[in-house]
């Protein structure tokens, strides 16, 4: 299988961009990584890479990432979260969709909420969409979180810190494959502050 995991940091600040994260049209990509198991290797693919960047994608078996449904992959093809969808737009993410594996995505069907519809304000007793992200899971899950922020991220790319927006998102890459790799084997992860552990199918298509 053609599996690659793929992380990517963003061009402009949220408090710069009208609509924020949801403005995932007009965020940009700073830069990309993708790791690719097959030939156990990382890449760095900067703004002038997209055309090849997206074409990859498109030629995987298995995409894996945290919440790239929702940002990343918009991100990389220009699609925003509350903008009307192209025709164009709808096929590629009609292809990407079934080969997409949203570590994310898997923890919120898993938690028995809709992937979706994003709910902070759920009932007393059920479970949020909020505070599952990966810093929490990997700290909870493999004893080591994140070396940054993503949304100081485009900060590093304007001041043109480059080795520390790339080394930010290779280590992101890194704890992604690495926790995909511990929910294939083990099905499960958990969370660093509560210590709650939940069962992952190990069915990674939802």
């Amino acid at each position: 299988m053609d599996h690659i995991v793929v992380d990517i940091e963003i061009r402009k600040t949220i408090e710069e961009t009208p609509g924020g994260w949801d403005a995932t049209d007009q965020l940009g990509v700073s830069c990309a990584v993708t790791y690719e198991y097959r030939e156990d290797r990382f890449r760095v693919w900067g703004e002038e890479h997209l055309p090849m960047l997206r074409h990859r994608l498109l030629s995987a078996d298995r995409i894996t990432g945290y919440n790239i449904w929702k940002f990343d992959i918009p991100v990389i093809w220009g699609i925003g979260r509350n903008s009307e969808v192209t025709e164009q737009q709808h096929d590629v993410l009609k292809k990407l969709h079934p080969k997409t594996d949203d570590l994310l995505r898997r923890i919120w069907v898993s938690l028995g909420l809709d992937p979706n519809v994003f709910d902070n304000n759920p009932p007393p007793g059920k479970p949020a969409h909020s505070g599952w992200g990966l810093e929490k899971v990997c700290i909870g899950t493999l004893g080591v979180g994140k070396i940054g922020h993503g949304a100081e991220a485009p900060r590093l790319f304007q001041s043109g810190q480059w080795c520390s927006l790339i080394n930010y998102c290779v280590d992101d890459v890194t704890l992604e494959r690495d926790l995909c790799n511990f929910i294939d084997h083990y099905g499960f992860v958990v969370h660093g502050d509560t210590g709650q552990v939940v069962k992952i199918s190990r069915e990674w298509r939802v």
